[in-house]
């Protein structure tokens, strides 16, 4: 499989949060089939975290999403996701604690394999959110394993 990309940018509204859905769902359905579900519902609480938790240095009120298929792993890039002060901040909450929400940060890192935040090159003191999930080995009919079936 070549390396392949594709990004999406939306108002950081959460009514346009089924857009990014929408784009993505087709890629992940190709790579990672019936639990490609989990991987959007990844995606999606993360990009509700920026929606709900933005700051006035969001850029320009818009969320960037890049989704990139590397020969082993899908890598999800949600762009200017947070300050570096906010870090500390973006952890799951006790699941002990029975109420509505909250509960995003631990559904994201249960399904991905690997979550980050990286510095935004273009934009110091500024974070995007990288999510990582290895693309299942898959059977092909002649018994050869294969990850682009």
């Amino acid at each position: 499989m070549s390396d392949r990309a594709f990004g999406v940018t939306v108002p950081a509204d959460a009514r346009y949060l089924k857009v990014v859905r929408a784009f993505f769902k087709p890629v992940l359905d190709e790579q990672f089939g019936a639990d490609a579900g989990k991987l959007i519902l990844a995606l999606d609480e993360s990009c509700a975290n920026v929606v709900k938790h933005r700051s006035g240095a969001l850029d320009g009120g818009l969320v960037h999403v890049r989704l990139e298929l590397l020969p082993d792993r899908v890598r999800i890039r949600i762009g200017d996701f947070c300050g570096e002060n906010d870090v500390d901040k973006i952890k799951p909450r006790d699941l002990a604690d029975i109420r509505p929400g909250g509960l995003g940060t631990h559904f994201v890192g249960e399904i991905m394999d690997r979550v980050a935040f990286e510095p935004e090159p273009k934009s110091p003191g500024r974070l995007a959110l990288v999510m990582e999930k290895i693309v299942p080995v898959r059977k092909e009919k002649n018994g050869d394993a294969n990850r682009d079936a």
